[in-house]
Parts: structure tokens; sequence; C-alpha cells
């Protein structure tokens, strides 16, 4: 554990210190305004770095007695109290990561932390927002700029070089419905639909999917394995555009993972857009992201926004996804209440506080 004060002219170039000397790791314990023969920031910064792991490779090979200055003092133990300290100061650094951390900040910044994580915005990132932005009036611009270099190739309605569409995403996530207000939107568009779904799993979904199918007028598939996708992809050659309705589970059942990894085998060209529910938990969908980032994403979608108070996991996911964001969901109705949506419109989102 190294913990270090850094002074500076202003807090953007004491963060930029900190970085370049600690890492991009590092966490901010306290940054105060000094007055003191002019004025300047003094940030304590702290990292968890590799100085552990060096006690434990002493520990590993002390195991006799050294004497120093005539003394004999036992090494494993003192190595044992200092491991055990800096285990104990590693738990505390995790735990102000975890918790309602909070730095100690010039007012100003510490209001604009505070927008941040009232919008559900997580720690870390808004305190790398609030170091690039220099006040409140700035902090928009970037958001919207970390927004506009991955999110402009939003509607995915004109691209010609794919014919088949698959959504994913965890239970719940709102794929089904989401597959009926595509189609809605690609019929309007003068284009030939087929619909498949794969969700043999969840009772009553067949039947929903049906519902819309008839609603809409079009064909649809229900298939449960690979060999049925491959047939009933050969069977809608006449079709412009084939949505696909996948099973949702928990992303950290590695059995499911497999058996969407297994669709791209069919070698068919297949455009994946991965649907994230924003009434969910947010530590459950950043968590999702190490089982999803197994596949070959396209694009994310956000779903369920007029039933999430906050927004900010839109920019949390964003960040973590790098992907484009093809449109979000804001009901249930069909067809309607889906938005392809461009950086400025996911900016106000993210920003403000209420539903969408």
């Amino acid at each position: 554990m190294r913990i270090k004060k850094i002074q500076a002219k202003n807090f953007r170039q004491a963060l930029s210190l900190v970085k370049k000397e600690l890492g991009p790791d590092a966490v901010i314990l306290s940054s105060e305004d000094k007055k003191e023969n002019g004025s300047y920031v003094e940030v304590t910064a702290a990292i968890d770095d590799a100085v552990e792991t060096n006690v434990q490779e002493q520990y590993a090979v002390a195991s006799a007695p050294v004497t120093v200055s005539g003394d004999t003092r036992t090494s494993g133990n003192e190595m044992v109290e200092l491991k055990q300290e800096m285990q104990y100061l590693r738990e505390c650094m995790e735990s102000m990561r975890s918790s309602c951390f909070e730095p100690k900040l010039p007012e100003e910044r510490k209001n604009m932390f505070h927008f941040l994580r009232e919008r559900s915005i997580k720690d870390d990132l808004a305190l790398k927002l609030i170091e690039r932005a220099a006040d409140s009036d700035e902090l928009r611009s970037v958001i919207h700029n970390d927004l506009s270099s991955i999110t402009g190739q939003g509607n995915t309605s004109d691209k010609n070089d794919r014919r088949a569409v698959m959504l994913i995403g965890p239970t719940g996530s709102g794929k089904t419905t989401t597959v009926a207000k595509l189609a809605s939107q690609a019929i309007r568009e003068g284009k030939k639909v087929g619909l498949i779904s794969m969700d043999t799993y969840k009772v009553g979904a067949a039947e929903q999917i049906r519902i819309y199918a008839r609603m809409i007028g079009l064909p649809l598939s229900v298939v449960s394995n690979i060999e049925s996708l491959q047939k009933s992809i050969k069977g809608y050659s006449d079709r412009d555009v084939i949505f696909i309705d996948t099973a949702g589970h928990n992303p950290s059942d590695s059995e499911y993972i497999g058996r969407l990894k297994q669709i791209y085998e069919t070698g068919y060209p297949m455009e994946t857009q991965l649907l994230l529910s924003t009434s969910s938990d947010n530590d459950f969908l950043m968590e999702s992201h190490k089982h999803y980032n197994a596949l070959p994403i396209d694009y994310v979608a956000f779903t369920k926004t007029d039933e999430a108070v906050k927004l900010g996991s839109i920019y949390n996911l964003c960040r973590l996804y790098q992907k484009p964001v093809a449109y979000i969901t804001n009901g249930q109705r069909v067809p309607g209440n889906i938005e392809f949506v461009d950086s400025n419109r996911l900016t106000n989102l993210i920003l403000r506080t209420g539903s969408a």
C-alpha cells in the first residue's frame, strides 16, 4: 500500500500527477485547497501495489533468525505482522471503494461528484469525469464526447450487409417485446421480415411471440436447437431481415453462454444486439460484462427506461462495453415505444432525474 501527498497548481494537474506516479487505479483519499505561500491543491492518494507480493515472497524464504547488530530477531514473525497490517490496509481500501466512500474534494467538485453519484454513475467514473471537467458547465460536454465516440452507429435498420439480427440479454430485459418493436419498424420501412424464437425455456414465451407475430402478420418459427435454427434460416431465404429472439438466463450460467456461442457456428452472418434493462441492478449489469464479453456483440440497447428513476447506468455500461447504442425502449406498446438515439439524447437521459 502506497499513500502519497501530491501538490499542484490546480485539481486537474494534481490528478494527472497522481495517475502518472501511482497509476490509474489510485484512490483519491482527500483534496484540499491550500493558501500558504500561494494557492495550490494538495491531493492525498493511495494504491495497493506489488509491495504485498514482495512481502509474501520474502516471507516464503525467511525461515531462520536473522542477526542484526548483535540481536537475534525472528524475521518470520515480523513478516507475518507486516503482512497482517498490509492486509488490513488493503481491506480498508476495498471497503472505501465498495461502500459510500466519498473523497475530500473542493466544494465545486464535491457538488459535481454528488450530482453524478445521485444519477447512479459509478464513483470511479464520476471521479474521472470531474477530473476532466473544469466546472459543472463543462461536465455535460465531457459526457457527450465520451458517448459520441461510441454511439455513432445508433440506427441499425439501414444496415444491409447482415440479414439476421439476434437479441440476447439477461432474464427480464425485454427481448421478446423488443423483437416485435423492431419487426414493426422494419415492416414500415418496406422490408420482408421473418421471426425465429429460441426461447423454449420460459413458460408462455413462445405463446407471447406467437401473439405478436399474428398481430403484425409475420411468419414465426420456434426452434429448440442449432439444427432447427439452420433449417428455419434457410426457409426464410426470401426475407430481407430475420429477427431471432433468445431465452434469457443469468449470464453467469456458463451453459447458457455456451449455447449462444454455438449459434455463431452455423456460419450464417449474425448481428448481435445485447439488451440491458435500465431498471435492473446496476452492479449485476456491470458484473454481467465478463460473461457477455465472450460473445461477438455488435450493439447494446437499453430497455425499460420508463421504469428506471436514474439512468446513470447507461453511461456506466457504455463506458464498459464500448459498443454503439442501437436504441432505447420506454414502454410496452407494440408498435412504438422504441427510439433510435444519438449521444445528445443519451446525455440528456443520463443527467436528468426521473423516468425517461
